[in-house]
């Protein structure tokens, strides 16, 4: 049976019919086609076995017809389809099939394409791009600026700890907590001279 025969009657037949008419094909037509019905099988034994015979009749894949038949056909089928490959692979595209077919069968289809699988220095060169962008992108701080912020923040410490001499500063926001007077308010609504233990004169019930 000659395959526009086989092709145009594929569609009426049950799966097994399909599957078993396949071994009087004497003919193979385009490849999509052969592809196509390699897929329609839904059986890897059977789907591997007509690709191997539409390659050993000399059909050739196109690099995204062998990609797509990785989803149905044997690791062997698709060794077989890759090591027989005339058409061009890019990078991304054997890349995709690690895993798929056997490594030796990888590396002679990427040193056919010339191509550098898994290219490390690209990598690496991305990787220390990356770097250089995120030192470059924080602010560095000079000798001086450091030792100011130092000082700051030691007076603000050392000002923070000092006791309170015990008698009126006139700092009433950083007056401590006393008699009529809480965080910086008069809030029993007298000033200083209805009883502030520290002698203040500020105030009459107010901020």
């Amino acid at each position: 049976m000659d395959w526009d025969t086989y092709y145009e009657k594929f569609y009426d037949w049950a799966t097994s019919t399909q599957i078993s008419r396949m071994s009087s094909l004497t003919s193979f037509g385009d490849s999509s086609e052969i592809a196509e019905v390699a897929q329609e099988y839904m059986d890897e034994a059977a789907a591997s076995r007509l690709i191997k015979k539409a390659v050993a009749y000399g059909v050739q894949f196109t690099a995204e017809e062998i990609y797509d038949l990785s989803c149905c056909c044997n690791q062997e089928a698709m060794n077989v389809l890759l090591d027989t490959a005339k058409c061009r692979f890019s990078q991304e595209q054997l890349e995709d099939l690690w895993g798929i077919v056997d490594d030796d069968v990888l590396e002679r289809a990427a040193a056919r394409n010339h191509v550098k699988l898994f290219d490390e220095e690209c990598d690496d060169f991305e990787h220390d791009t990356i770097y250089d962008e995120q030192n470059q992108a924080v602010p560095k701080i000079g000798f001086f600026t450091k030792l100011l912020a130092g000082i700051g923040i030691a007076g603000a410490l050392s000002s923070s700890r000092r006791p309170h001499p015990g008698h009126c500063t006139g700092d009433c926001a950083n007056c401590p907590p006393h008699y009529g007077y809480r965080y910086g308010r008069w809030y029993y609504g007298h000033g200083h001279q209805h009883g502030c233990e520290f002698g203040g004169s500020k105030g009459d019930g107010s901020l």
